[in-house]
């Protein structure tokens, strides 16, 4: 099917959901920003899949789709509903599902993980695929493009399961993550180990293992930390039945010795992923429970990266990883809008000359020179400020009322993610400037500027001819 997705942009599926921006999408499907109303009758983001709904399993992937709605847990993204609708005459299979502001994949062309951040990303996903086994699902789709981040929580995609015993038809084979079984259209749960190996190699070293797939040999993992080279020459074995299980893998994680491989399936399920307490919590920021807080989440979150970087697709199916505009990010804890006399006191010590308003008369005579009253610096995590490499410069510009308040900001340009974009607005909201001079009429701009780097944030502005 050819269709150019984008202009769909504007249109409604099913009288509900309108497709907001194009997020990305392929030959046969595409993936769109919308909304829908929560139980609460709120509205809140939310993605829509869309497919053609003339294809032969289309039924197929609606019982799939609805089943995996039936599916609740912390580290799978949730499906909302799945249903037929009609866009300009074309009929189409949609699935409405949980809104990921990041994913993995836009991590990789800047940088690779962290052994650090390889330990924070791994637990939540071997949780996740067990889950998967207890329920009878296999995923079937592990790579950087299916591992999101939503707030602060790391999750897999959904709406691509199969089941075992299911067929592909031998289209995964040309996949490069796919394993050695792919080419006959099998598909067992020690696909998802096998994909597992070939992600955690990706993350750790930029690029897939070198494989000759005409060959019987398994493809050799690179000189990458312990325990990850264990855990992936164990995951990346042609034979399926000697791969590691997602409890073993879990096990080597932890620091415990994996008993030695039994002639048992990789794909029966071998008790739980993390046992006790699961070594606190699932948020990707927090390595099992520790003060250490330089997880993936914080990138995805707090990575410097251009402001119109493309999002992948929130689906479970091979993606490029740069799909589409509307760049997403996952944050951290959420940041508080700091009070104007805390402010003040942390860009004083800058040297931003911040003073606290008082009056019209009492602010103009406090302005600079540049008609400033109050800066007010972005408050940014530890965490955070360690992801930076060099300086993040992020510009915002403010109208500002008759009293000098600001009433509206927006990002005029600036490389920051999501996440520093974000808490550049936050501190420009609680600027402060000099009152309108008598006589002086017309709206009023500021440009800001705000520079970030690992030892400190800088802030200027300026104000904007009219």
């Amino acid at each position: 099917m050819s269709v150019n997705w984008k202009q769909w942009e504007g249109r409604t599926v099913d009288g509900r959901f309108p497709l907001q921006s194009y997020l990305g999408g392929s030959d046969h499907s595409a993936v769109f920003l919308t909304v829908r109303q929560s139980g609460a009758g709120a509205s809140e983001k939310a993605a829509i899949k869309l497919i053609p709904a003339d294809v032969a399993f289309a039924e197929q992937q609606l019982g799939r789709w609805n089943s995996a709605r039936e599916l609740a847990h912390p580290n799978l993204i949730r499906i909302h509903e799945a249903g037929r609708g009609e866009v300009d005459g074309t009929a189409v299979l949609y699935v409405v599902e949980e809104y990921a502001e990041e994913n993995l994949s836009q991590i990789l062309p800047e940088r690779a993980l962290t052994t650090e951040e390889a330990r924070g990303m791994l637990p939540p996903v071997l949780r996740a695929l067990q889950f998967l086994r207890d329920k009878g699902f296999i995923h079937g789709h592990i790579q950087p493009s299916n591992i999101l981040a939503v707030g602060d929580q790391v999750k897999l995609s959904s709406d691509a399961l199969s089941v075992p015993g299911e067929k592909s038809g031998g289209a995964r084979s040309v996949d490069p993550y796919a394993p050695p079984e792919a080419a006959t259209g099998e598909i067992s749960s020690a696909a998802d180990v096998w994909q597992l190996g070939m992600t955690l190699v990706e993350v750790l070293t930029l690029r897939l293992p070198a494989w000759d797939r005409t060959r019987s040999s398994a493809p050799p993992v690179p000189a990458v930390p312990e325990p990850f080279r264990e855990i992936a020459e164990r995951c990346l074995q042609v034979d399926a039945g000697k791969r590691w299980s997602v409890a073993e893998v879990s096990h080597c994680l932890e620091g415990k010795r994996p008993a030695l491989k039994s002639t048992q399936p990789a794909m029966a399920v071998v008790g739980p992923v993390i046992s006790g307490q699961e070594k606190a919590s699932g948020k990707w920021p927090y390595w099992l429970g520790l003060a250490a807080v330089v997880a993936v989440v914080v990138f995805l979150m707090a990575r410097p990266k251009p402001s119109n970087s493309p999002a992948d697709i929130p689906s479970g199916e091979t993606q490029p990883r740069a799909a589409s505009e509307n760049p997403q990010s996952a944050p951290a804890a959420t940041q508080q809008k700091p009070k104007p006399s805390a402010a003040v006191s942390e860009t004083a010590k800058a040297g931003g000359g911040a003073a606290e308003a008082g009056g019209d008369e009492k602010a103009a005579a406090n302005a600079d020179e540049n008609g400033v009253v109050r800066r007010v610096l972005p408050q940014v995590s530890p965490s955070a400020r360690r992801t930076i490499h060099g300086k993040i410069v992020v510009r915002v510009k403010a109208k500002v009322d008759a009293e000098g308040d600001v009433k509206a900001v927006k990002i005029e340009s600036g490389r920051g993610s999501k996440y520093f974009n974000r808490v550049a607005l936050a501190a420009a909201r609680d600027w402060k400037f000099s009152p309108t001079r008598s006589g002086e009429s017309g709206a009023r701009e500021w440009k800001l500027q705000f520079a970030f780097s690992r030892g400190r944030t800088e802030a200027s502005a300026a104000r904007a001819k009219p």
